[in-house]
């Protein structure tokens, strides 16, 4: 029996080792998995997984994390060669990788699937289901708590529901884009964001991702990095979120000011923050400090000077020409960042030095850098 927006009232709820295996046995004959997974991160620096789904195109299945240990069933399977359907799946690979110890692979996400068909950027799992199959997903569930048991039957359904039509959804973005000649582009997409999610950040390179860095200069800089790598390890071991232990902000600001006391940094944290970090923080700031500028990093990219403003414009124009002419969103086909990286190093960043995007965008935009001189 189906409910109306098409979740099989019972879903089948796996809460043991045994039957994890038993159902991972019935879904070798599946011609795709979808996947999703739902877990609580406000407190904590990793996601703490509450539930697995899988749907087989037939059934859905809920697997209890909080009480199955023995994973590999399922770690053999979303490696294999059948397609993984998930929707904007980056929080859910990080789980996967985490729980299971395997990503979900080839992946299709669809998501990334409905923009290269030219039916929207970013939309989202309600929004899709509503445009293409035209059934109305009810969204009350997405703060439940997950780790509470039991779950109710309105949270069952709602998790049931995440994978009980991402098949459908599979199967007609899968249509539109063999039509379009894009099916590959799909596929690559996919290889390319598993990649991403599988490479790290060094904690001694994390400075770099704050957006205020580039204003900083020789110690400075060299603080900023001791300061964030510092801050992304205690964040791990501690699991809690960065900005409990420090916020950006106020990092980038010891790293300009450079207190060398309590009293200068009470300047900057609260008294509290002072009390429980601050003679780490002094001591980090006066090691930084005492380095060669030899080790200091290199200054940060700035953003494009004023008089590069209409090359910038014109490769964003050509994008917007291109992806007008193939009714993709602009934003899919090549990002801002990406464009200023271009002018910056004069050569094409990784997203189009390679695959669908550099046949498609990638030498037309080199062209015509060269051509504006």
């Amino acid at each position: 029996m189906l409910w109306s927006d098409g979740v099989t009232e019972q879903p089948i709820y796996l809460r043991d080792n045994a039957q994890l295996a038993d159902a991972a046995a019935q879904w070798q004959d599946a011609a795709l998995l979808a996947l999703d997974t739902e877990f609580v991160r406000e407190t904590t620096f990793y996601p703490i997984p509450g539930l697995v789904q899988v749907g087989d195109g037939q059934r859905q299945y809920l697997i209890d994390p909080l009480t199955i240990d023995d994973w590999s069933p399922l770690q053999a399977l979303i490696a294999d060669s059948r397609p993984k359907v998930l929707h904007s799946p980056s929080e859910d690979l990080e789980l996967f990788h985490r729980l299971i110890g395997a990503a979900p692979a080839p992946l299709y996400d669809t998501q990334v699937g409905a923009a290269l068909a030219g039916w929207g950027f970013g939309l989202g799992y309600q929004a899709l289901v509503q445009q293409q199959l035209g059934i109305a997903v009810e969204k009350e569930q997405t703060r439940s708590n997950w780790l509470a048991r039991p779950l109710s039957p309105e949270q069952c359904h709602y998790a049931a529901l995440d994978v009980a039509l991402l098949p459908p959804l599979f199967e007609r973005i899968g249509e539109r884009l063999t039509a379009l000649g894009r099916f590959d582009w799909w596929r690559e997409e996919g290889e390319r964001v598993l990649a991403l999610a599988s490479e790290e950040l060094p904690p001694e390179r994390y400075y770099r991702k704050l957006g205020g860095g580039w204003k900083l200069r020789g110690e400075q800089l060299a603080v900023l990095r001791e300061l964030c790598a510092w801050r992304e390890i205690e964040a791990r071991q501690r699991d809690v979120p960065r900005g409990h232990i420090v916020k950006d902000a106020d990092l980038l600001e010891i790293a300009r000011l450079l207190p060398r006391n309590n009293s200068e940094l009470i300047r900057i944290l609260p008294p509290p923050k002072v009390r429980n970090e601050g003679a780490e923080l002094l001591k980090l700031v006066a090691e930084a400090r005492d380095e060669s500028p030899q080790s200091w990093p290199e200054p940060l990219p700035q953003p494009l000077p004023r008089e590069w403003n209409d090359k910038l414009q014109r490769l964003r124009d050509a994008v917007a020409d291109r992806a007008q002419a193939l009714e993709l969103p602009p934003e899919l086909l090549v990002r801002r960042r990406d464009c200023e990286e271009l002018l910056r190093s004069n050569q094409l960043p990784p997203i189009l030095a390679g695959g669908w995007r550099r046949a498609v965008i990638g030498d037309e935009l080199l062209d015509l850098l060269g051509r504006l001189g």
